[in-house]
């Protein structure tokens, strides 16, 4: 399951700042996990299909780099990473609710053969 994003070139340029940036932080094995959804990041053309951790990563760098501009005064600059940041936040947790339920259901369907009468 996979939700499809259409940043603008403006925002795709926000993106991989952040993430170059906030790559440097992840180690060992977050760092390569982290790589594939960089790598996919920068293959995008108009638009990208992301799961729920790619979109993490994504948020998670936005916000660093928010942090990093609001710590050198640049605080319209970090307004602008957090909003995009908080922005796929909200995409994903809707993404993630829409598909809740069917990974619930085929969590119930999975357990329902251990079940003992």
């Amino acid at each position: 399951m996979k939700e499809t994003i259409k940043p603008s070139k403006f925002q795709k340029e926000m993106i991989t700042i952040s993430m170059i940036n906030f790559r440097n932080t992840q180690k060992g094995m977050g760092r390569k996990l982290f790589d594939i959804s960089y790598q996919k990041v920068q293959k995008m053309n108009e638009q990208v299909e992301l799961d729920g951790m790619e979109m993490i990563y994504i948020s998670q760098s936005l916000r660093f780099q928010s942090k990093q501009f609001a710590q050198s005064g640049r605080n319209e600059l970090a307004k602008l990473y957090r909003g995009y940041g908080d922005q796929i936040e909200k995409v994903r947790k809707a993404f993630q609710m829409r598909n809740m339920p069917e990974i619930a259901k085929n969590k119930k369907a999975a357990s329902a053969g251990t079940l003992t009468a």
